[in-house]
């Protein structure tokens, strides 16, 4: 602005002086012309004066005289020239300025000379005899004159346009002076001109606005920052350079500490430079963790500007899948295996491939293959409808009614294998479902017996310890290795397979324990030592005798 206001004023005062210069030096010009004429007549009236009184005499006494004087008689002829012979000089009655001094008294006249570039200015006065008195001076003409001047014009400019120049800068800096101590953030209390007072008023209405926005701005910049930092998946902004413009704390956890700062070399591979503008997924490991990074491209205007990248932990999900489809291999394997077995011995028998005497041993196997068929389809049922974690009616109870009905339930299976059931069994209540907790002494109780020793014992504990309510089975069959222990409650999963097609297990009754736990608000440990035995302990939150 101050650029702007002095060079408006250094040049119209520049201007100004340019032409007031110029034309001060025409009416110079002119003014000299003017006083040129009237010095000339005066001297003209002076000749004339001493002509008439003293004739030839006067003019040869007039010494040093810058005019030139010539006496002109009646008719025409030059009597008396100071510069020239009168005799050789030629009849001037038809002179323009001669000819009007014997008509009216007066004459004068000019004449231009273009090889000298000078004026010749002519003043004729009658006389008394008739005669005529002519004075003439010889000059340069006005543009010379102006052309001398110039020098000194241009100094006399020079000096005014410097002068100029500092007086601009002068009014220039006491215009802006008061608009640069304006106080933007308060401009109605600063004191300044009343023009700029509408602009001033406009400023402080500007500024509420921004004020406004800018408050709605860091209100919603910290309910964006509250957002992404309480989120579980990891954000990230990044512009067209892969330059991280924001993360949140996620993403250092999920993909490592300088993540924040810096785009991962694996994440960059995902999002392909040539396909930033189209939607990519991908998936990266990180300490035994699969994180899958989800990138999407942000538009504005139509133009791309950046890549928002959602990461998440599906490191469960991963887990999940692959034991949906070990359990889908598992199921196919555990029903073709009974199935096989009750075609192949029914396909013997309807053949007649089979002599009567063992025919009875071919229709017991079909029948004990239908039975664990059917055991490996309810278990498969019942562990399906425990996965779809369903609202079970919970009761009041006593922990060892649905333990007593196990124990019972599984004693002839215990003789049949040769182990000894021993229970002690203490009140103690809790809420759940009965059948959930009767499921899980039963699996827990049938397992101890199946992978127990000829001989061999199970002990059933019903206690409360401390507020939680305690079933705790242990044997003293096999024992389960140390690498096992922590798959144990995996679908299908057995220790030892040979042993376990010997005692006829699915596979799925310490899973279906697992769950029917959840169920019951408890929890589940195992501990065990290989060779010597196992012990399944399960805890409850046990109630109070006032608690309804």
């Amino acid at each position: 602005m101050f650029k702007k206001i002095f060079r408006a004023v250094f040049l119209s005062t520049a201007v100004m002086l340019v032409c007031s210069v110029v034309l001060s030096a025409i009416f110079l010009g002119i003014d000299y012309d003017h006083n040129e004429v009237n010095a000339l007549a005066s001297q003209a009236d002076l000749a004339a004066s001493g002509v008439n009184n003293g004739g030839r005499k006067y003019l040869t006494q007039l010494k040093g005289e810058n005019y030139r004087i010539t006496w002109i008689n009646s008719k025409g002829k030059v009597l008396y020239d100071n510069e020239e012979n009168p005799a050789k000089m030629g009849n001037h009655s038809k002179r323009k300025e001669v000819a009007e001094a014997m008509k009216t008294g007066e004459g004068q006249s000019e004449r231009y000379s273009t090889t000298l570039s000078t004026v010749t200015m002519y003043y004729a006065k009658k006389l008394k005899d008739g005669g005529v008195i002519r004075v003439a001076v010889t000059r340069n003409s006005i543009w010379q004159t102006i052309l001398q001047l110039v020098t000194p014009m241009l100094i006399i400019l020079l000096l005014a346009v410097v002068a100029s120049w500092f007086v601009a800068k002068k009014i220039s800096q006491s215009i802006v002076k008061p608009l640069n101590q304006l106080d933007l953030d308060q401009p109605l209390e600063s004191k300044s001109y009343e023009e700029i007072k509408p602009l001033l008023t406009r400023l402080d209405s500007q500024n509420k606005q921004i004020a406004d926005q800018m408050e709605q701005l860091h209100h919603r910049e910290k309910e964006f920052k509250t957002v992404t930092d309480a989120m579980q998946e990891g954000l990230i902004l990044i512009d067209l350079d892969n330059k991280v413009l924001l993360s949140n704390p996620a993403v250092v956890s999920l993909l490592g500490s300088k993540s924040s700062e810096v785009l991962p070399n694996d994440v960059k591979k995902i999002i392909d430079q040539d396909k930033r503008n189209v939607h990519t997924e991908g998936i990266v490991e990180r300490e035994g963790r699969n994180i899958e990074i989800s990138a999407s491209p942000i538009f504005s205007r139509g133009v791309l500007k950046g890549t928002s990248i959602l990461v998440i932990d599906v490191t469960e999900e991963y887990r999940e899948e692959q034991v949906r489809r070990e359990f889908t291999a598992n199921v196919s394997h555990e029903l073709k295996t009974p199935l096989q077995s009750i075609m192949g011995s029914a396909e013997l028998l309807e053949n007649n491939l089979v002599k009567e005497e063992d025919r009875k041993s071919f229709y017991q196997k079909i029948h004990e293959s239908s039975a664990q068929l059917l055991t490996l389809i309810d278990d498969i049922i019942r562990l399906s409808h425990l996965d779809e974690n369903p609202e079970f009616e919970e009761v009041r109870m006593n922990l060892k009614s649905p333990v007593t009905e196990a124990i019972e339930a599984l004693q002839a299976s215990a003789d049949k294998h040769d182990v000894e059931l021993k229970a002690a069994l203490a009140d103690t209540e809790i809420k759940a479902n009965f059948r959930l907790v009767y499921e899980i002494a039963y699996n827990l109780i049938d397992n101890a017996i199946r992978y127990n020793n000829p001989g061999g014992q199970v002990k059933i504990a019903v206690k409360e310890v401390r507020g939680q309510a305690v079933l705790r089975v242990s044997d003293t069959g096999i024992g389960i290795p140390i690498e096992a222990q922590t798959r144990i409650f995996e679908r299908f999963y057995r220790v030892d397979k040979s042993h376990s097609r010997k005692t006829g297990g699915t596979g799925l009754g310490l899973s279906i324990v697992k769950h029917a736990v959840q169920q019951c608000h408890g929890t589940i440990r195992l501990e065990s030592e290989l060779g010597k035995g196992s012990t399944f302990t399960v805890v409850f939150p046990a109630l109070k005798h006032e608690d309804q």
